[in-house]
């Protein structure tokens, strides 16, 4: 046998195929306060997005904080090196003869 595709009007009649459960309009708006009640939140659960964004800062804070002082400390010691290092390569007859021109200077300016 072949399905039938079509059904005509007069083979439905004047049934009607969906039914409402009983007591449904009249308990409508029960239901739907029930589902939409408010429910009470506590604050930590609205402040704890804000608390974890406050710990991160602070964090990036600390860290920020410790690399720019090795900074510091590796400029200061660059420093010292470099001026260690001009002065090893400076003969100190010549920082003597150069210390006693500039006394000399002064003392022909005055």
């Amino acid at each position: 046998m072949k399905p039938k595709n079509n059904i005509s009007l007069e083979e439905i009649g004047s049934r009607i195929p969906f039914s409402v459960p009983e007591n449904y309009f009249e308990d409508f708006a029960l239901q739907m306060e029930s589902k939409t009640a408010t429910v009470q939140v506590s604050v930590f659960k609205i402040v704890k997005p804000w608390l974890y964004m406050a710990a991160m800062f602070a964090g990036v804070f600390v860290v920020g904080n410790v690399f720019y002082s090795i900074h510091t400390n590796n400029v200061a010691k660059n420093t010292e090196n470099y001026e260690l290092y001009v002065v090893s390569q400076v003969d100190e007859s010549l920082i003597y003869d150069n210390y006693i021109d500039e006394q000399n200077v002064e003392v022909t300016k005055k």
